[in-house]
């Protein structure tokens, strides 16, 4: 009897394990029934859900639970309102890329119903799958301007056309000079004098402003899974508008010129020395870091490239191509490239693959008094799209760099004026806004504006509109009036990418009348323009 009391009480402790095991296999097979079949494919992953998209994100990611029938989920996934777009596979993932920019300021749908998995489409048996909708947003519709009248005076203004509201960002004591919007619209960096105190006209120091709008970029599901507890996270309380903060003093160096980089990282300034003025050039502020003065030749103008890596610097009579990657890079540091016959650089496709660059025609007699606008490539082609007897004053690129708008000056007989000793062949500058398409450089005028020697541009980031501002009418007693903003709504042809293939891979010939055609039926138009009821300066869209 006592033999088999002891084994018994040593059997407890695993008869007891056994239970506990049981129980646990038990209660892990009634969540699985609870939470239904998992032959059931669903989608697992969309990047792009409950978030919000701008001009630079081009293609969403939807990740299944299995592998799917690739035609039953192309044929069923519908987008409201559409968007255009070519679909590629990688196993479980199917890319969505868009061939047009989004649309700013709205609202979009994803819905996915009757799509099979691989292996049921291959038995023609059936499949569950579990329907999918989601929806995401893309960027208000907003742009930032300089005020020029009432309390707005001198003061940066936000104006949300999305929610039809404006909101005044910085102090009353800030005279603003100019600015530029960090990538996600969630802040400006922007030059100011104080005029509270003395002589502080030519003291500008440059301050970030906060806009009050909360970004939500889509997560990158491919490259890398944030962890659940990222994705489930409430979102961050929204930073309310008008938050300044300084950036780069002027307590021993005057601030110039400055461009802030695409990816909102870096920014450069031309700086003098308030005690040397021979001691100038620019400078490199990184997030972190104390300013450092750029190791190289002083130059001019400049912009930072879209790599955000690199410098675009007028010197001398070219502008070269200084290396900012290193930031731990000690003493002068050679130009990467030098380009000799440009003395401006205007703007940069988004994806660094060519630049709008003026040459002032000064090494040719013939051209003396012109100047002209190239496209310059990173293939090393040099193509002239413009001449003029002006000047060209501004030129960016469209969001599918298929564009390039152009603002420009011909000169034109002045009318004669009684009231002045003006000689009958004077002249005075015509200023054109003008659309080229890059693909064969055709030049086409858009509008003929007032004469003026001030006038602004900005390319809305989805393309879809153009603001404009200029000074007002002069009136008969010789006053100007306040500076006017336009927004020109732009309306581009749908050419269809598999025609164009098609039509590539055939190698035909188009006729002189399809050809021109053609070049008439690709040129964006501008259509009901709008004057704004308020009055700015330096007009520019949000990104």
């Amino acid at each position: 009897m006592a033999r088999r009391r002891s084994r018994r009480s040593r059997s407890q402790p695993l008869d007891r394990l056994a239970t506990m095991i049981i129980a646990g296999l038990s209660l892990t097979l009634g969540l699985l029934i609870l939470s239904g079949d998992h032959a059931t494919a669903r989608v697992r992953d969309f990047t792009w859900q409950d978030r919000q998209v701008g001009a630079e994100d081009q293609a969403f990611l939807l990740t299944f639970s299995r592998p799917m029938d690739v035609a039953s989920v192309e044929q069923n996934l519908t987008l409201d309102p559409p968007l255009p777009g070519k679909v590629s596979w990688a196993g479980r993932r199917m890319a969505y890329t868009l061939t047009e920019p989004l649309p700013y300021g709205e609202t979009f749908s994803v819905r996915l119903k009757g799509a099979r998995d691989r292996y049921a489409a291959a038995t023609d048996g059936s499949s569950r799958f579990e329907p999918f909708q989601s929806q995401f947003e893309t960027r208000p519709r907003a742009f930032l301007y300089i005020g020029a009248e009432g309390d707005e005076a001198n003061r940066l203004v936000l104006a949300d056309l999305s929610r039809q509201e404006r909101t005044i960002l910085t102090p009353k004591n800030l005279s603003v000079m100019t600015f530029k919007p960090y990538p996600l619209g969630d802040k400006v960096l922007f030059s100011a004098s104080d005029t509270s105190q003395a002589g502080s006209l030519l003291n500008q120091q440059i301050y970030t402003v906060t806009t009050g709008l909360t970004p939500r970029p889509p997560i990158d599901f491919a490259a890398q899974r944030p962890p659940l507890w990222q994705q489930l996270w409430p979102q961050k309380k929204a930073t309310p508008s008008g938050e300044t903060t300084l950036v780069l003093d002027n307590s021993a160096y005057q601030n110039l010129k400055f461009d802030l980089s695409t990816d909102g990282q870096t920014i450069v300034v031309q700086r003098v020395n308030q005690q040397n003025p021979a001691d100038f050039g620019p400078w490199i502020v990184r997030q972190g870091a104390d300013p450092q003065p750029i190791e190289t030749e002083p130059g001019g103008d400049f912009l930072i490239a879209p790599d955000s890596q690199s410098l675009l610097l007028l010197q001398g009579q070219g502008t070269a191509i200084i290396d900012l990657g290193s930031e731990k890079a000690r003493g002068p540091s050679q130009p990467l490239d030098f380009l000799p016959n440009y003395g401006r650089v205007l703007d940069l496709a988004a994806d660094g693959s060519a630049a709008a660059m003026v040459n002032f025609n000064q090494d040719d007699p013939k051209k003396r008094f012109t100047e002209s606008l190239f496209l310059v490539t990173n293939q090393g082609r040099e193509e002239e799209l413009l001449q003029v007897s002006g000047a060209i004053l501004d030129a960016q690129f469209d969001p599918t760099r298929q564009v390039l708008y152009v603002l420009a000056s011909e000169l034109v007989q002045a009318p004669p004026d009684p009231d002045t000793l003006q000689s009958e062949d004077a002249y005075a500058e015509q200023p054109l806004l003008l659309a080229i398409t890059l693909a064969n450089g055709k030049a086409s005028p858009l509008l003929r504006l007032p004469q003026q020697q001030r006038i602004h541009m900005s390319v809305a980031p989805d393309g879809r509109s153009l603001l404009i501002d200029l000074d007002g009418q002069t009136t008969s007693e010789g006053e100007t009036g306040a500076p006017i903003i336009w927004n020109l709504p732009l309306v581009h042809p749908t050419v269809s990418l598999d025609a164009a293939e098609s039509a590539e891979g055939a190698n035909t010939t188009p006729s002189a009348a399809e050809t021109e055609t053609s070049d008439a039926s690709s040129m964006p138009t501008v259509t009901d323009p709008e004057e704004f009821p308020f009055s700015g300066l330096q007009a520019t869209w949000l990104p």
